[in-house]
């Protein structure tokens, strides 16, 4: 990675919801021009849990690891795993690669952090430049509930209900 003098991922959003594109563009800057097989990036959700638990006296942690999403594509020259009879060079310079991905319209789980586990996204891309390690870099981003606009009826019901349902408690408690 020598003559890569510098290497970012950025993203259009730090939160997005289900169905939304993901849209970013991984920003390389070289000295000098490099061969470079191939540039991977990847849409990840990934779940991670983590218990410890005593049984017979014995502490022991039991993990487990989920995607929710993994998705691939290709930016620049081939993927690793196709045979290449010549490998691309890249010229030397300032390089804007865009790429985007599509969310599942279904509902994904919100991303959260906790004491037993998380869930993440994330971006990932790897530089595959031949008889070296290959680069890779992390972009961490947030997904959210469903659009829910709190203003609607159906929510102001509930919620007007409940907090009568709290006042009245709290008045019979102080009358009585």
């Amino acid at each position: 990675m020598d003559y890569i003098t510098s290497f970012d991922i950025r993203l259009e959003n730090d939160v997005y919801y289900a169905g939304e594109l993901v849209r970013g563009n991984v920003l390389i800057e070289n000295v000098e021009n490099i061969k470079i097989k191939g540039i991977r990036v990847l849409l990840r959700g990934k779940a991670h849990a983590q218990l410890k638990i005593t049984k017979s006296g014995e502490r022991r942690t039991v993990k487990d690891d989920q995607y929710i999403i993994d998705e691939k594509q290709i930016i620049w020259g081939k993927d690793k795993s196709e045979d290449c009879e010549s490998i691309p060079i890249m010229p030397l310079g300032m390089h804007q690669l865009p790429f985007h991905f599509s969310l599942p319209q279904c509902p994904l789980p919100c991303s959260l952090e906790t004491k037993l586990g998380t869930i993440r996204y994330y971006i990932k891309v790897i530089i595959d430049i031949p008889y070296a390690s290959s680069p890779q870099g992390i972009k961490y981003f947030s997904i959210i509930g469903p659009h829910i606009d709190c203003m609607e009826e159906k929510y102001l019901v509930g919620n007007f209900l409940f907090m009568a349902y709290k006042l009245s408690n709290l008045r019979a408690m102080y009358h009585q």
